[in-house]
């Protein structure tokens, strides 16, 4: 030890990082022009004029030359010191006096930077920066005649039109217009004004951080006094909307994120906690699945009191609905999760011999343990909040607690593995998927009996003109009542069909319900019972389309007429074969007569 030095040293920036720092801020040039606009408006512009041109000229990319043009009306810069200070160095600090809306790094000129060739004209100053040229150096020009304000012209090395980012230039002006749309200064695009003033609207809610709008929309998106930041999805909010903060939000250096422990970035989310739990608590307000998945994560997170949420419906089955955890605590029935639309979970379901939840559900919520332990891990931090009460506060009810963890245990025994890959604690019953049989088996024409041949046949000639190049026919499956390839047929389930009254309006309703049902697809269904919002389209169109020249409709009112007219002829059929059978052998008439009258 008698030969060791402790010494202080300082740690260094390479040049590379000032690079970097100019070229990756930002991916897209609207960001860049967000950027200018900033600056512009920290500057005590009145407005700020924004163009973009191509000419005929072609760049190294060989597509046309494209320009950005920012011009603004403010203080500008004045002095050589200026200069040095607040254009030259990147990150030097702010000083009191300073305007500092959104001023935090001093580093975003830096992405106009990036994107193309600089030209600066304030005061009695022309800045010329060409990283691509000139790397880190730049030309400055001194003495020139005073101009107010900054005029910035940019010469970009790749023209953006045309790409799949920047289809043209008024797909970038609607991009930039989202960047800084509650801006209060003007900002005019191509001379079109693209910003409002956020204190001239209605808004659902207004303190003095931010200004709020709650609504259907699948996201909650972020701006920083009036620019934009992010979008936050439903499912993590629980609302969709816009926020406009009042205050600057703390910000990551590409200004997509907010710090967390920007301190009124979390007045604002208690805002959004409270307006998102009032409307989840409106009477005969259906929640969208954003919503409900936002709430799920309250409940696991324990934000929320258990008893506020135990009857909402929150967790979503593998048909498409959604149960509370009253509803599945409940339940005796043995309970497993698989994929969304399946047809075996499907069938398990209609027969009472499962709960079937999504296999979606997991992968929202980022669960990747033992599936029978699922409802012990949304439960952990609830329970753990009650213990630490009923530590202290004897007036905490000791049996809820003893109720739920008696409900996990049931549930962790009764968990039915979907299939063998399953992943749990437990072996528990045999898988899902061993009870029932797949199989999707087309039966051949052939193999039809008289009565079944009969109703494919008025069934093929009834809805026609519905069904397209599709044809009827039957099959043999035990999870579905009908399936089809999208394209050349739709199989009806034989057993199914055989339980069918068809002399029965409601059972003939039925069995057209699920024609149409099949119809609807344009994809193969056998295994899988998934929707989209084409199938409900085409859907609509086949049920609710009461018009004669909707064939579905028109075949579901003619097929017993039909199906009765098909069964006399049939009839008559037969008592001609055997009036002409016993003519001949009464030698009446002739092998050959009887032949030309078929």
């Amino acid at each position: 030890m008698s030969g060791a030095v402790a010494i202080v040293s300082t740690l260094k920036a390479h040049d590379k990082l000032l690079y970097d720092v100019i070229k990756r801020q930002a991916g897209t040039l609207k960001k860049a022009i967000t950027e200018g606009t900033m600056n512009s408006i920290e500057a005590g512009t009145d407005k700020i004029l924004i163009k973009m041109w191509q000419d005929g000229k072609l760049g190294k990319d060989g597509k046309a030359q494209a320009f950005i043009h920012i011009e603004d009306f403010g203080i500008g810069i004045k002095t050589q010191e200026e200069i040095d200070l607040h254009f030259e160095t990147f990150g030097q600090p702010h000083e009191s006096t300073e305007n500092t809306t959104w001023k935090q790094f001093r580093m975003g000129r830096g992405q106009m930077f990036a994107f193309g060739k600089n030209v600066w004209r304030t005061g009695p100053f022309q800045m010329e920066v060409d990283i691509e040229r000139m790397g880190l150096d730049y030309r400055l020009m001194k003495g020139l005649p005073m101009h107010e304000g900054c005029v910035i012209d940019i010469e970009l090395y790749a023209n953006p039109i045309g790409d799949w980012q920047c289809r043209s230039i008024e797909a970038l002006r609607e991009e930039v217009q989202e960047q800084v749309r509650y801006v209060a200064v003007p900002v005019i695009f191509n001379d079109k004004q693209i910003s409002v003033d956020p204190s001239t609207l209605n808004w659902d809610f207004e303190d003095d951080d931010a200004y709020y709008i709650f609504n259907e929309s699948s996201t909650l998106k972020i701006y920083n006094l009036g620019i934009y930041v992010k979008s936050i999805s439903q499912s993590q909010s629980g609302v969709g909307g816009i926020v406009v903060s009042k205050r600057q939000l703390k910000v990551n250096f590409a200004r997509n994120d907010v710090q967390g422990d920007c301190e009124v970035f979390k007045r604002i989310r208690k805002i959004v906690q409270e307006n998102k739990l009032k409307r989840a608590t409106k009477k005969y307000r259906s929640l969208a699945d954003g919503e409900r998945y936002s709430l799920l994560r309250d409940l696991r997170d324990g934000c929320v009191k258990f008893d506020e949420l135990s009857g909402k419906r929150l967790f979503k089955t593998a048909q498409g609905k959604w149960f509370s955890w009253n509803m599945i605590m409940s339940s005796v029935l043995p309970w497993t999760f698989s994929p969304e639309g399946d047809m075996v979970a499907d069938k398990a379901m209609q027969m009472g011999a499962a709960l079937c939840l999504s296999q979606g559900m997991l992968d929202e919520l980022c669960y990747n343990g033992d599936k029978d332990c699922f409802f012990d891990w949304i439960m952990e931090e609830q329970l753990r909040i009650d213990k630490s009460k009923r530590d202290w506060d004897q007036n905490v009810n000791p049996y809820q607690r003893e109720d739920i963890e008696k409900q996990l245990n049931q549930k962790r025994v009764s968990y039915l593995r979907y299939d063998k890959n399953d992943e749990v604690a437990q072996i528990g019953l045999p898988t899902l998927r061993s009870q029932f049989n797949e199989d999707y088996q087309l039966i051949a024409r052939s193999d039809c009996t008289k009565m079944e041949k009969r109703l494919l046949d008025v069934l093929n000639y009834q809805a026609h003109g519905a069904l397209g190049n599709r044809k009827i026919c039957f099959g043999v499956s035990t999870v579905a009542k009908a399936w089809t390839d999208g394209r050349s047929y739709i199989a009806l389930e034989k057993d199914w069909v055989r339980r069918l009254n068809l002399s029965s309006e409601g059972y003939i309703l039925e069995l057209f319900s699920v024609l149409a049902h099949e119809l609807a697809h344009d994809e193969n269904t056998a295994g899988s019972h998934i929707h989209g919002p084409q199938f409900y389209e085409r859907y609509y169109e086949l049920t609710f389309d009461r018009r004669w020249n909707n064939n579905i409709f028109y075949a579901t009112f003619s097929f017993k007429k039909a199906m009765e007219k098909a069964r006399m002829d049939e009839k008559l059929r037969k008592e001609d074969e055997k009036d002409k059978a016993l003519k001949q052998k009464l030698g009446l008439v002739s092998t050959e007569q009887v032949a030309a009258s078929s």
